[in-house]
């Protein structure tokens, strides 16, 4: 008889759990992980609805699949640890909150906490950089920032936007393209996170 379940939040990626999912799993570890990494502070109220209904289905589903019961609150308790034990936690005394769009690896956020600020909301739609980013802070990014779904998880009263969208469409080197090149229109979807346009 097993003691203790095996819970990881590497069994999001896997295929069982992902037919069993009816909604997209493109954000559930996004909202789970953003969720524990605000658990603390009143951030996570704006996570809490989604992310204890993700973490509902991956009980049901690890009940399913083991035949075993999986209490909740051990889930969460395995969950929060996996997210905290990284080699870059947020700093216990931080002074201010930003949010990290375009996020790459975590370069922005690097120089942020060492600053003292605590990352509320991340956003960066490559998935091998979403891994190191995981490795490196716990947290899984939200994906591509021009969708509602995904500005709509930005939660309000952060003190520092940081984004670093693709500069190749201005740049001397490249074609120029501006705002005719698609990179280039990211910038406004910038602007509307700034003036709180988003829903």
């Amino acid at each position: 008889m097993k003691l203790k379940e095996k819970v990881s939040l590497d069994e999001f990626d896997g295929k069982r759990f992902q037919n069993r999912l009816a909604d997209p799993k493109e954000n559930k570890k996004a909202v789970l992980t953003h969720y524990l990494h605000n658990i603390y502070n009143g951030i996570s109220k704006h996570y809490e609805k989604d992310a204890l209904k993700v973490l509902k289905e991956y009980v049901a589903y690890k009940t399913d699949e083991e035949n075993l019961p999986l209490a909740k609150e051990y889930a969460l308790q395995e969950f929060l640890s996996e997210v905290e034990n990284v080699p870059f936690p947020t700093p216990h005394n931080y002074t201010f909150k930003f949010i990290d769009l375009f996020a790459g690896i975590g370069g922005f956020r690097l120089a942020m906490q060492s600053l003292g600020g605590k990352c509320v909301f991340t956003s960066e739609w490559d998935k091998e950089a979403q891994k190191t980013y995981r490795a490196n802070f716990g947290e899984v990014p939200f994906g591509d920032i021009t969708k509602e779904q995904v500005k709509g998880y930005i939660p309000k009263g952060f003190d520092i936007l940081c984004a670093g969208f693709p500069c190749q469409a201005f740049s001397i080197a490249g074609k120029r393209g501006g705002f005719d090149d698609t990179r280039g229109t990211l910038f406004f979807d910038v602007a509307e996170i700034i003036k709180g346009g988003f829903k």
